[in-house]
């Protein structure tokens, strides 16, 4: 029976054929001092020696790119119905330049003001102001902006957070909400938000605390710039070890995915079922692709940051790039670019523009065919590429009919033929993917050994570039003699070496 459902679902589920039925298709340094010997008593007394102690250099202070001291201006403004004073207008302003998209953060955006609520709560007093994240006269969330506008935000001096749908217990939507930091007009309950037990520079996220430890912040932690400091507002955070260097993250993936195996087909539908992409409902080993695919990238930190559909599982089921847009609308434009071919996936030239480690590929099919999605969960020292996904077993195997979640060779750039791109998917009687070409959704900046051109963001330091592209401090100086990279310039060019990476055997 479970077969025959499966069967069903798997009409639908645009990953697995089931037989021959073709899917719907949707979319600090030690001082040491010198050591001398003493002149034999019956000389001359000697002056003593000058000893210069080993001095620890002064540390760097990496401040973040657009950092802007505001004005020191209380007179009040009105916009969009709302009342702040120059100093918060005058950063919204700047953040607004820093951004420069979509939201109107300094006008028709601003849903909430300063001075507002009766001097209860964060809107008592100025600094405080409530941004809306919806489309003007629309419920559409403008997720992929969320995360740039918190750091233009967070760059001119406020503390921002993204509270989400009812967060805050008073009834209110998706919104950024924003502190200015230094703000002379703060209300106490606004100043707790900043500095006190749940506060942004501590590392949380402002919310009140309900339990023994508050909310952390989901957006990176504080941005500190040297005004701040000057003004007595520091980073609070308990110090973490810094990251080092390397591509770890490929290795992640790796593992990642390994742990999604299963080798009999009530482990494939048990491991389906956990990933919970239709509310605990139909999910099945034929129908898992997109969520798996999704879940592989989770489970290796590799998914975006960004709140919303990029983090749930079921927004990649029924995904369709050509129909509905998804996966790849979830994902930023800036940070991933599409890759599109009609050549068919098994007459593609993987010699000439191989697959990398995260690419998501998506395969298109022709006549009674299936649609699919996967991720490159690894590629070795021959260039070999590797998948962990859900499949048909093939005639012969004695499991043959059955749906696994397996890992698989999907080429071989040195063995023609080998690797379930030219086998199983090319298989009528298992069923045909990739004929009609595919499409594949890469990462900017993380092919191992190539020098990315990269463009500094506001909140960009050298430290956090180097731990978020594997990396070193040297390598990035090195790669870019002249600036001084201790304060980077939005808008200016870096190169960014990105290191080899060593497959494991």
């Amino acid at each position: 029976m479970w077969v025959l459902a499966a069967s069903l679902l798997l009409g639908l589920a645009a990953c697995q054929p089931a037989g021959m039925l073709a899917p719907v298709p949707l979319r600090a340094v030690m001082v040491v001092s010198p050591s001398w010997t003493a002149a034999p008593a019956q000389a001359p007394a000697l002056p003593p020696p000058t000893l210069e102690a080993t001095r620890t250099p002064a540390p760097v202070f990496y401040e973040p790119a657009g950092c802007w001291q505001p004005p020191d201006d209380y007179s009040r403004v009105h916009i969009n119905d709302s009342t702040l004073n120059t100093r918060t207008y005058a950063m919204l302003q700047q953040a607004a330049r820093l951004y420069g998209g979509e939201i109107d953060v300094a006008g028709n955006a601003i849903i909430l003001g300063s001075y507002s609520d009766n001097d209860q709560g964060s809107h008592g007093g100025g600094g405080a102001v409530d941004i809306s994240v919806n489309r003007p006269n629309s419920s559409y969330i403008l997720y992929t902006e969320i995360e740039p506008l918190i750091r233009a935000l967070r760059t001119v001096g406020f503390a921002a957070w993204l509270r989400q749908q009812d967060e805050t217990g008073l009834g209110t939507g998706f919104h950024i909400h924003a502190i200015a930091i230094g703000d002379g007009e703060l209300s106490p309950a606004a100043q707790e938000q900043i500095t006190g037990p749940a506060g942004y520079l501590r590392g949380n996220d402002g919310l009140p605390i309900s339990s023994s430890d508050p909310g952390r912040d989901s957006h990176g932690g504080p941005l500190i710039c040297r005004w701040m400091l000057d003004a007595s507002y520091a980073d609070l955070r308990t110090p973490t070890p810094v990251p080092t260097a390397g591509s770890a993250w490929q290795e992640r993936l790796r593992q990642s995915a390994l742990e999604y195996q299963a080798d009999y087909p009530e482990d494939a539908e048990r491991i389906a079922r956990s990933l919970q992409f239709l509310d605990g409902q139909n999910e099945s080993a034929g129908n898992v692709c997109g969520p798996l695919s999704a879940a592989i990238l989770r489970d290796a930190g590799l998914l975006p940051a960004q709140v919303g559909p990029v983090q749930e599982l079921k927004s990649y089921w029924v995904a369709r790039p050509s129909g509905n847009g998804r996966p790849w609308s979830l994902f930023s434009e800036r940070d991933y670019e599409v890759f599109r071919f009609a050549t068919p996936l098994a007459e593609f030239d993987f010699k000439a523009w191989p697959l990398q480690p995260a690419d998501f590929v998506y395969t298109y099919a022709r006549g009674r065919g299936f649609e699919h999605m996967f991720i490159v969960t690894e590629v070795d020292a021959q260039g070999r590429a590797y998948t962990v996904t859900n499949q048909s077993q093939s005639w012969g195997n004695p499991l043959w009919g059955t749906m696994l979640i397996q890992r698989y060779l999907l080429y071989d750039p040195l063995a023609l033929g080998a690797g379930i791109i030219y086998n199983e998917w090319s298989d009528p009687r298992l069923g045909l993917t990739g004929q009609n070409g595919f499409e594949v959704q890469r990462k900017r900046g993380l092919e191992a050994g190539s020098r990315y051109a990269y463009i500094v963001r506001p909140g960009d330091t050298l430290p956090d570039l180097a731990a978020r592209f594997g990396a070193t401090l040297e390598s990035i100086i090195q790669a870019n003699p002249g600036p001084e990279l201790a304060h980077l310039q939005v808008g200016q060019a870096l190169t960014i070496p990105i290191p080899a990476y060593a497959p494991a055997k």
